[in-house]
């Protein structure tokens, strides 16, 4: 459980400030730092309910404090009294019509607080790693706009009448904006909330901001490519899409904090230098530099960063991707222990598809330098893990990466298998044979025998 101490604690989560509260409940999900971020979750869980009225009454009565429990001023002005009773009381009801409000990060990455109505409906996401989150959430319905979509079976949950923007994966032209803009402004009441992936936040620039300000559009944004910040996306989205999206957001959630938990309790007696190092990559030839959210998710999985152990690796990969400048590139870096490739792959697929993208992602061409080149001294430390999949899904592919002999491939296809029976729509009617989840060596050997 998280100690009470008399302050506000602000953990930095792959670069997202996250206020936590102390936390009241005894169970084991309460000590993972990703909860419900909404305001008047006062206790820090999953959900919003009457302990935490309690709390808020108690702060109002002097026995607890707002520093203790900041999530207790459910209206963000500063002061805890009956105004954030009244509001709370709605948000237990989950009244129809309440104003949310949503902690996540600014344009600057700090976090701060949005104003949404509750139940959130006609949003519009920007990123994969966001668009993602939100359809786990099952909330594609309430989609009504999207700037690229590019996973016909992944992202097909996406409402059929949901315009398409004309964006792209990197970039939000100017007339994808303008087409943005008028969306909104074809709406009875306008958008409820742009979504955005925190790492796709360049394109939301200054200018960007003063229109979604001027059209009282809110922006919630998260570091969501990382694995335990897709948990906390996930959860707050469900809540605020209401109904069985707060079902599914609870259940995606909790069983991702279980693995989590899961992987610390098995490896709470391997040593820091014993810990496996590992290197993540992503666009097939791209290294990730510390603070990249790939980077984050494979630390959570119990690995080690290499940038952390080598300062020369460290000095040379500042960003959070930069492109390899020739085969050599790593060349220097061959002691690291595993490298992990993030590979953003559709499914739905036949065994004769799996063949042929384990072949193309393996064998991948470069402009004309295929990416075994680039590992051809790591071939037997190299995995690609799909970038599509739940957070904690990718966590378990990255921990039996990093750690086969503790978390066996049985193992993480399990974890995958669960978050099919979940009943998550973007994994409806798949099996393990139609998604392809990791690649090694060994699964490009067993296709090309």
């Amino acid at each position: 459980m998280i100690a009470a101490v008399a302050v506000v604690a602000v953990v930095l989560v792959a670069g997202a400030f996250v206020i936590l509260n102390n936390d009241d409940d005894g169970t084991k999900n309460a000590a993972i730092a990703s909860q419900l971020q909404i305001r008047g979750n006062a206790n820090d869980d999953y959900t919003i309910d009457g302990k935490d009225l309690d709390i808020v009454n108690d702060v109002i009565a002097g026995t607890k404090t707002l520093a203790e429990y900041p999530l207790a001023d459910v209206n963000n002005d500063g002061v805890v009294n009956d105004d954030d009773v009244s509001l709370l009381k709605d948000l237990i009801d989950r009244k129809d019509g309440t104003t949310v409000y949503v902690v996540c990060l600014d344009r600057n990455g700090k976090s701060t607080t949005v104003q949404v109505t509750y139940p959130l409906r006609n949003v519009v996401p920007y990123g994969t790693n966001m668009q993602l989150p939100t359809l786990y959430a099952n909330g594609g319905q309430y989609v009504v706009g999207y700037f690229v979509s590019s996973y016909t079976t992944a992202e097909a949950s996406i409402s059929s009448t949901a315009r398409d923007l004309e964006g792209s994966q990197r970039s939000i032209s100017d007339a994808a904006w303008s087409n943005f803009t008028a969306l909104d402004a074809s709406i009875s009441g306008g958008l409820g909330a742009i979504l955005v992936d925190y790492s796709g936040i360049a394109q939301i620039s200054e200018k960007r901001m003063g229109d979604l300000n001027d059209a009282g559009i809110p922006m919630i944004c998260y570091e969501s490519a990382d694995a335990t910040t897709e948990i906390t996306t996930v959860l707050t989205l469900g809540f605020l899409f209401g109904g069985e999206c707060e079902t599914m957001g609870v259940k995606y959630a909790q069983t991702a904090w279980n693995l989590i938990e899961e992987i610390n309790d098995k490896l709470k007696d391997v040593k820091d230098e014993d810990k496996t190092s590992y290197i993540c990559c992503t666009m097939y030839i791209y290294i990730c530099g510390a603070s990249s959210s790939f980077n984050t998710s494979a630390t959570t999985a119990g690995g080690v960063a290499y940038a952390s152990l080598n300062s020369d690796f460290n000095s040379t990969y500042t960003k959070n991707s930069t492109k390899m400048t020739s085969v050599e590139a790593l060349s220097k870096f061959t002691d690291v222990d595993v490298i992990i490739n993030n590979r953003s792959m559709d499914w739905g697929l036949t065994a004769e598809e799996i063949k042929d993208l384990v072949i193309d992602t393996w064998d991948h061409d470069n402009s004309g330098k295929l990416s075994t080149a680039y590992f051809a001294k790591f071939l037997d430390k190299l995995v690609y893990i799909d970038n599509l999949l739940p957070g904690a899904v990718k966590l378990a592919y990255m921990a039996h990466a990093m750690y086969g002999d503790t978390f066996s491939r049985e193992w993480a296809d399990g974890v995958l298998q669960d978050y099919i029976d979940m009943g998550t729509l973007p994994l409806k009617g798949q099996t393990l044979d139609t998604v392809l989840a990791y690649i090694d060596l060994s699964t490009y050997n067993a296709v090309t025998a």
